[in-house]
């Protein structure tokens, strides 16, 4: 329970839950999209090997990963930082092992885990039907719509906590980024027809 309060705690000192919401929200839908481009891209290029859409899309999600942990880490660390030195010199003295210190420090770590788990989250979602697919469950025609579903579903859903968290329409805030995920398919649909 200590470590819990402590995590509320630091949370609300370093104000990382606003930037943690809008790394997770930006990051998750960079996974969610990239692996609807992967998939709907290999659809479009004729390639119905199942190995060949989990690997790629593994790869990219494994990438997005990495570089969302990496830049949210050094853009909080950064800010983190200014905030602190600016506090300090107001205060006139060092607060590096205080509690804000302590905040500080944790929501860099926290800011990168967010952005670097969300979209290997959403990307791994997406491919979960080419697992099935993988292993005989499902066709991987089957699995080729059943990502694109879920890729889908999970950009309205983002949408819709947008909506949420400013107050507005969920269902509204979720057609909107619903609709970049058709825009995206059918791009690649047109694609594939010329």
């Amino acid at each position: 329970m200590k470590f819990l309060d402590n995590l509320r705690r630091y949370i609300q000192i370093s104000g990382v839950g606003s930037i943690s919401r809008r790394f997770f929200i930006m990051n998750a839908f960079d996974g969610a999209t990239t692996v609807l481009g992967v998939v709907v891209g290999a659809y479009a290029a004729g390639i119905n090997n199942e190995s060949w859409v989990i690997l790629s899309a593994l790869g990219a999600t494994i990438a997005m990963g990495m570089s969302g942990f990496a830049g949210s880490y050094m853009a909080e660390e950064a800010e983190s930082a200014k905030k602190l030195i600016t506090l300090e010199k107001m205060m006139l003295t060092e607060l590096k092992d205080s509690v804000v210190g302590k905040a500080n420090r944790f929501a860099s770590l926290w800011a990168a885990l967010i952005g670097g788990g969300a979209p290997a989250l959403t990307g791994a979602t997406c491919l979960l039907p080419f697992l099935f697919s993988a292993h005989g469950i499902v066709s991987a025609s089957l699995a080729i719509q059943m990502s694109i579903g879920v890729a889908l579903c999970i950009m309205f859903l983002l949408g819709a906590i947008l909506g949420k968290i400013s107050c507005r329409n969920v269902v509204i805030h979720g057609a909107k980024m619903l609709a970049v995920g058709v825009l995206l398919t059918l791009i690649f649909f047109t694609l594939k027809l010329t």
